[in-house]
C-alpha cells in the first residue's frame, strides 16, 4: 500500500533524497537528483518533521482502512486522505463517520468545512 504524503509539494522525492543521504553525502545527492544543497537539506528536513500515521474511518459498523499518510500532524493527515479519496468521502453527511488514527478523531464533516474554507486547519 503507497503511502499518502499530506501537505508535501514532492512528498515521494524528499523521501528519496531522505534515504540517499543516509549513504552519501549531500553534494553528491544534490548532483544525482539535480538540484542544490540547500534544496536537498531542505527535503531532509521536511521528511525528519512527518510522522506516518495509520487512518480508518469508522461510523459505519466495522472500521475501514484507509492507509498510511505521512504529515507534520493528524489534522493535515486526514485533510490529505479527504483530499485524495474525496469521491468515497463527499456522501458521508452524518455527524457518526470519523478518520481516527486511534487515539485522535476528526468527524468527516468538519473535514468537508476545512477543505471548503469555512473554517482553518
Amino acid at each position: 500500500m503507497q503511502v499518502i504524503y499530506a501537505g508535501l509539494r514532492n512528498g515521494a522525492r524528499d523521501q528519496a533524497i531522505h534515504d540517499a543521504l543516509i549513504y552519501k553525502r549531500v553534494a553528491e545527492v544534490a548532483e544525482e537528483f539535480r538540484l542544490s544543497p540547500n534544496t536537498v537539506r531542505a527535503a531532509a528536513k521536511r521528511i525528519d518533521k512527518i510522522e506516518v500515521f495509520d487512518l480508518q474511518l469508522t461510523g459505519g459498523g466495522k472500521p475501514m482502512l484507509i492507509g498510511k499518510v505521512a504529515s507534520s500532524c493528524f489534522r493535515k493527515a486526514a485533510l490529505g486522505a479527504y483530499r485524495n479519496y474525496r469521491g468515497t468521502f463527499q456522501n458521508l453527511d452524518l455527524p457518526c463517520w470519523v478518520i481516527t488514527d486511534g487515539t485522535q478523531k476528526i468527524e468527516v464533516v468538519e473535514l468537508r468545512k476545512i477543505d471548503s474554507g469555512e473554517i482553518t486547519l
